[in-house]
């Protein structure tokens, strides 16, 4: 039986943070759910304060030597909970809808002043603008991220209405650094100007061979912004732009941002889906060709997850396939090789075939991996009698 240990982390924080003009959307930080969760401070060189960020680390993450994409999301204080709780959802084996994800939220400072070009409230001193928070998230915040934790090089950027700015700013400043984007409700005229989006256009023509997805949402509201963003996607999107418009009338504004994100998860990783209780892969090379296929469409290279293998596996070895059910865990092994559970399920396999010797070898691996792997030694002891 495959077991998961939560290791939690526990950081109390205190934030109190003042927001200029757009303070009404998102008015009060509430403390950091402590689950699955990390709060941690980065004294910014480039905005020349501390910022603070939360991170959610998926179920598997102390358990396995896996690495995992990453979503980052701006406003985060706004989105972190639901979104951290989504992501684990979407993931989960019954659903399997999108890989297991490491989620950062973005904790506000001045939503106007990060996001826009121009100064916030004509602050003087209020200078720094969106080129100054790119740059700390391109090289302070994402490098940090990569360091310290267990990532891949797929990152995913969620931003809702001024951030959407900010989210084609991004783009047009460096179109490497977000392989995919949900931009929810997304202000891309701000004020009377063009600007941003122009940025944006001429990144696009100059940079055909970029591979990107892109879903944008809209709410029951006006849509001159996003009409103007779909007008240059449809002119000078290149073949490799995935990208995809919703609108859903039955939300407004500020309601919309659950929706989007949890469809513009399925729509970035719509070919990722295998119904774990239905399958119809009878052999590991079919399961194979399906990740190599996820492999290239995402650039890093997409592994099985282990339950489904061990899964797929005991399937053939009902079945009475026990020459592909060893195939299956003897992959599994090779993808997690400090998998107690992944030896235990060969080792089974091995005893049922008659092979006494290798059943032996692999529940020895299992119970010095998982000591308290009871059930293994019992056979093991019985084996070796």
């Amino acid at each position: 039986m495959k077991t998961i240990t939560k290791l939690y982390f526990v950081l109390f924080i205190n934030i109190t943070v003042y927001f200029g003009s757009f303070t009404n959307l998102y008015g009060q930080v509430e403390a950091i759910p402590l689950s699955d969760n990390k709060a941690i401070a980065i004294d910014s060189k480039v905005l020349k304060e501390q910022r603070s960020i939360w991170i959610h680390f998926p179920v598997s993450y102390n358990t396995s030597n896996k690495r995992y994409p990453v979503l980052y999301l701006l406003d985060g204080e706004g989105h972190f909970k639901y979104v951290s709780e989504l992501t684990d959802y979407l993931s989960g084996y019954d659903r399997n809808r999108a890989p297991e994800m490491i989620v950062v939220g973005i904790v506000n400072v001045s939503r106007s002043r990060d996001f826009t070009p121009g100064k916030e409230n004509n602050n003087a001193s209020d200078t720094t603008g969106n080129s100054k928070f790119f740059q700390f998230v391109q090289d302070e915040l994402v490098p940090y991220i990569d360091q310290n934790y267990k990532t891949q090089p797929y990152r995913i950027l969620s931003a809702h209405s001024l951030a959407g700015l900010f989210g084609l700013y991004a783009q047009a400043r460096n179109p490497h650094l977000f392989r995919a984007s949900v931009l929810i409700s997304p202000v891309v005229l701000y004020g009377e100007t063009r600007d941003i989006l122009n940025q944006y256009q001429a990144a696009l023509r100059k940079n055909k061979n970029i591979s990107e997805k892109i879903f944008i949402t809209l709410g029951d509201e006006d849509t001159r912004n996003t009409d103007a963003l779909k007008n240059v996607l449809t002119s000078d999107a290149s073949s490799g732009i995935n990208w995809k418009f919703q609108k859903y009338n039955d939300e407004n504004h500020f309601s919309v941002t659950y929706k989007s994100i949890f469809d513009g998860l399925k729509f970035i990783y719509s070919n990722w889906f295998i119904d774990n209780y239905n399958p119809t892969i009878q052999s590991y090379s079919e399961l194979q060709s399906h990740f190599n296929k996820l492999t290239d469409e995402f650039g890093y290279k997409v592994v099985p997850p282990e339950e489904l293998v061990n899964n797929l596996g005991y399937r053939q070895l009902r079945s009475g396939n026990t020459e592909e059910a060893i195939i299956f865990f003897k992959e599994n092994i090779r993808n997690y090789p400090n998998s107690w559970n992944a030896y235990d399920s060969l080792g089974e396999t091995c005893l049922k075939k008659g092979d006494k010797k290798s059943a032996i070898e692999n529940y020895k691996k299992s119970v010095n991996i998982n000591p308290d792997n009871k059930d293994g030694k019992e056979i093991l002891k019985q084996l070796e009698n």
